[in-house]
């Protein structure tokens, strides 16, 4: 039923370029602005609405043409120093990768991948999303943060979707409030795993610097060592907590390396005017050393209603 529904809107998309339209037994329409993630020059999120099961799905569309001439100068050189960096993949491999990780996950705090159409004949790449309704949690920097109580729902299913991709030995490396959508339910999922990095052993050993510079560990940003990845991401989870208390980053500076410098360098300096819960939480993920010995285990912090 998912495959026609795809070769419908395929045909369709194919003839027509008007951003609203129907067809058969499918809708698509541009997906609301203050709804999207983002939107890549090489991408575009449209809504699908698929009449046969009456769901509206995010249908996101690739070039694939676009993919490739942007790795064609996406490469980072090698860093200075004893770092021994791994060829950076591609941003297409790194397209196929995120298929292929996103197949193989079931959990209700990760955005689902329900469908892919990829023909070796056309340049576009689609894959369908579950339509998580109400898009980010958070936009940054926010006037208004969220409330503690809020502010623990949301960091809970966060919590709970990274234990589950961790299990599943796979960091995300780009968490941030813009990739953890809010559901109708009032539930958050983990979305965009387009950096995100597979491993076998305890932890992933990783070489490469990806994601989003705000929300990047100290270690990371150091050039002649490597980073344990399960603590990149409990970093960028303490980031993304000071955003929803707060509502802003910790470390901002008008250019990157002075950015860098001060995560490097700086503490992170919070007010504390927050609960000593919250103090402790913060304190225990975006200090160092922050988790180079980190484990999900069993805490009030995974259980508290």
């Amino acid at each position: 039923m998912m495959v026609e529904f795809l070769l419908n809107c395929l045909s369709f998309i194919q003839e027509r370029v008007r951003d609203g339209f129907e067809v058969g037994i499918c809708t698509i329409e541009p997906i609301p602005v203050e709804k999207r993630d983002r939107q890549r020059a090489y991408g575009v999120v449209k809504l699908a609405y698929n009449e046969e099961d009456n769901t509206h799905y995010a249908m996101k569309i690739l070039s694939k043409k676009k993919l490739i001439r942007r790795g064609g100068f996406a490469r980072r050189p090698p860093p200075r120093g004893k770092k021994l960096n791994k060829v950076p993949k591609s941003p297409l491999e790194r397209v196929y990768q995120e298929i292929a990780i996103l197949k193989k996950l079931d959990h209700p705090n990760i955005v689902k991948l329900i469908e892919v159409l990829d023909d070796p004949n056309s340049d576009n790449l689609y894959m369908v999303f579950e339509l998580v309704e109400k898009g980010p949690v958070l936009e940054v920097p926010a006037d208004k943060p969220l409330t503690e109580e809020l502010a623990w729902c949301y960091f809970r299913d966060m919590l709970l979707g990274i234990e589950y991709l961790h299990y599943q030995k796979i960091v995300h490396r780009d968490i941030k409030p813009s990739n953890l959508l809010l559901a109708e339910d009032g539930h958050v999922k983990i979305a965009d795993l387009g950096v995100c990095d597979s491993f076998e052993g305890y932890d992933a050993m990783l070489s490469d610097t990806v994601g989003t510079p705000a929300f990047m560990a100290p270690e990371t940003l150091n050039e002649t060592t490597t980073s344990r990845g399960k603590a990149l991401d409990v970093w960028a989870m303490g980031i993304t907590l000071f955003c929803f208390l707060f509502g802003k980053v910790p470390f901002e500076d008008e250019f990157i390396m002075g950015l860098h410098t001060k995560i490097k360098s700086q503490t992170v300096y919070f007010q504390k005017s927050k609960t000593q819960f919250f103090q402790n939480l913060l304190l225990s993920s975006v200090t160092l050393p922050h988790a180079f010995s980190y484990v999900f285990v069993p805490s009030p912090w995974g259980s508290e209603d």
